[in-house]
């Protein structure tokens, strides 16, 4: 980003965020005698101390650009005051932040009493202090009703500004500041966190806005709410504790707003200063008690890890004196597999016994290196990334190579050792080189297998189509319609669906082989057959049922749907010149018509229904489609 642009949305954004902040200040109650002279929470207030404290002086122009907006909505006639009222509003809190930035080392000052009772000292009395002072010399007080007080109003602005800085600055100053480095880990699990904050946050529905004012129970459930919201503070982060308490107060000044809970008393000064004042116990009783419970972690935590510490010199102690006399044992060549120790980082060598040399074909000595006899460095480096990662390594294999060049498989276990302020690498090494020549068999006896196995279940694959295919015609024969026209009666007849079965049957075709020989008749069926295929959908099953004869099943199509599309295959049969050999020939067909559930709802029954309508269109003449059960030709 530009440093010019930088730097105005370093003014405009604080600007922006002061007043957004005074629009929700001015829809909380106040109080009808003073009205936005004296807010009972300000919290713009609050915004500005934490955003002095965070960035210094640098944030200036935009708390004044800020404030000046923010008192043009309720001084819309006298400019000037407005724009006096802003200065003095982000004067007092630079002037207050520039002492507690210069103690606070950029970390919120809720981690330790005495930082708390210096932000309450200098940060919240003092800066309000002066700004309700210089405020008292700007305002124009006869914008006041008659009989209201000034040193009222006064008040009443006062405790409305310690009560923003209470509610909103330490939440801010958690989101803007940096943790301390040695700040303690949250005690209490996310769960334990959840729970709490629900609690917290339904006494609280219960006691600022449920609870009725005028009975004692929304002034019994206040200790309950401030027990729950310590209990956070005791459990919990600060940053959640602050949080909490600042909807806390949002809440309270909506039951005010309701006129109800224990907040509201009346909609007069003494009203509204009885629930600033409440709304103060609370939020000092907070700052205190968490500072005492910060303190209390940061000694505990102290403690923990100089206990840690000291046990961590006591186990490092033993752990040299068991490496030493174990050293002493190494030295001894009775291991019955090959052992080498070596430096973790160098790789040098320090011992190798006998197995281990004869493994590797050569005398082993420190002049020689781990890293020698790996056939590839990368396994070298990542053996030396999971020992300085996990400190053990269990059964890796790698690839090895001896004195004479010969290379082997090998299952490699290693562990580090500490012994004289260095670490050290104990490896078993296991000649696996036999194992993997019958893993490599076997695998690729596997992969032959599997490739047999895919060539047969390919000429499975095509031995079933052939099953279910009639070679002349390409078409489904018979046997797959016995097979699938009871499965698709049942699921129709399960949806409530129609089937319209055709049978058809090619006219005069024993002349055509009585005439041209059985040559020309077969050709003359291929061509049918691959004609009824592309006519009908996807979805219709076309078989041959034997010699001319056809069976054509449509799924899901009405009576008068199946008759037309019947008559139109006559009518496109009859116009087709089929090619056989040298002669172009013109056939007519005789179709029998029979639906499920009209005809039959088992195959038997539809089957014999259309064929019985199939003879009766022959008997009538050919050429033309006969419904079952009607010795009349349907409708075309």
């Amino acid at each position: 980003m530009r440093p010019w642009l930088a730097q105005l949305a370093q003014i405009l954004l604080p600007a922006l965020l002061l007043w957004l902040l005074q629009l929700l200040t001015m829809q909380l109650p106040h109080s009808v005698e003073f009205g936005g002279l004296a807010l009972p929470l300000y919290l713009p207030a609050g915004l500005a101390l934490a955003l002095a404290v965070a960035q210094g002086w640098r944030c200036a122009a935009g708390l004044l650009l800020g404030f000046s907006l923010a008192n043009a909505m309720l001084l819309l006639h006298d400019p000037a005051r407005a724009l006096a009222l802003a200065v003095v509003q982000t004067l007092a809190p630079l002037l207050a932040a520039g002492f507690l930035r210069s103690r606070l080392q950029h970390t919120p000052p809720f981690y330790r009493l005495s930082r708390v009772l210096l932000f309450l000292w200098c940060g919240v009395l003092a800066n309000t202090v002066l700004s309700t002072l210089l405020a008292h010399l700007v305002l124009d007080y006869s914008l006041l009703p008659a009989d209201a007080s000034r040193w009222n109003a006064l008040f009443s602005r006062w405790l409305g500004e310690v009560n923003g800085i209470l509610v909103l600055t330490p939440p801010m100053l958690f989101l803007l500041l940096d943790a301390p480095a040695r700040s303690s880990s949250n005690p209490a699990r996310w769960l334990e966190s959840a729970l709490l904050t629900w609690i917290t946050l339904g006494l609280a529905v219960v006691e600022f806005i449920i609870a009725d004012f005028r009975h004692g129970v929304a002034a019994a459930l206040w200790p309950l709410s401030c027990i729950a919201l310590m209990w956070v503070v005791f459990r919990c982060r600060l940053a959640l504790a602050y949080c909490l308490h600042g909807v806390i107060v949002l809440l309270a000044f909506v039951g005010v707003l309701l006129h109800n809970g224990l907040a509201y008393q009346d909609a007069g000064y003494s009203g509204i200063a009885a629930a600033g004042m409440l709304l103060l116990v609370q939020s000092l009783t907070l700052l205190v008690f968490g500072a005492l419970v910060a303190e209390r972690r940061f000694a505990e935590d102290w403690l923990r890890r100089a206990n840690q510490t000291l046990e961590a010199k006591v186990v490092e102690r033993t752990r040299q004196l068991a490496q030493s006399e174990a050293r002493l044992k190494l030295m001894a060549d009775a291991s019955p597999f090959p052992m080498v120790m070596n430096n973790l980082d160098g790789g040098a060598l320090i011992y190798a016994n006998a197995q281990a040399e004869s493994l590797f074909k050569c005398r082993l000595d420190t002049q020689q290196q781990v890293q020698d006899f790996y056939v590839d460095q990368e396994a070298r480096k990542q053996v030396s990334q999971l020992l300085h990662a996990h400190g053990a390594v269990r059964d890796h294999e790698v690839k090895l190579h001896d004195a004479e060049g010969r290379q082997f498989w090998a299952l490699v276990s290693c562990s580090v050792v500490h012994s004289d302020q260095a670490l050290y690498v104990i490896s078993g090494i296991n000649d696996i080189s036999e194992r993997k020549r019958l893993e490599r068999s076997l695998h690729e006896a596997n992969d032959a297998l599997r490739q047999h196995v895919a060539e047969i279940e390919s000429l499975h694959v095509g031995l079933r189509e052939q099953v279910r295919r009639d070679p002349l015609t390409g078409l489904f024969n018979r046997r797959y319609l016995d097979e699938i026209l009871p499965r698709l009666l049942a699921h129709m007849l399960a949806l409530n669906g129609t089937v319209a079965v055709l049978m058809l049957d090619a006219d005069h075709f024993k002349r055509i082989n009585d005439r041209y020989g059985h040559q020309c008749g077969d050709a003359v069926l291929a061509a049918l057959g691959g004609f009824l295929r592309d006519r009908f959908r996807s979805g219709d099953v076309v078989c041959r049922y034997g010699g001319e004869e056809f069976c054509i099943l449509m799924p899901g199509i009405a009576l008068e749907a199946a008759s037309e599309k019947a008559w139109q295959l006559c009518e496109a049969v009859r116009q087709l010149p089929i090619q056989a050999g040298e002669h172009c020939l013109h056939i007519t067909l005789s179709v029998g018509l029979s639906v499920c559930p009209l005809h039959g709802e088992d195959p038997e029954s539809l089957i014999h229904a259309a064929d019985a309508a199939l003879y009766q269109a022959k008997a009538l003449g050919r050429d033309q489609v006969c419904l079952a059960h009607s010795g009349q030709p349907a409708l075309s």
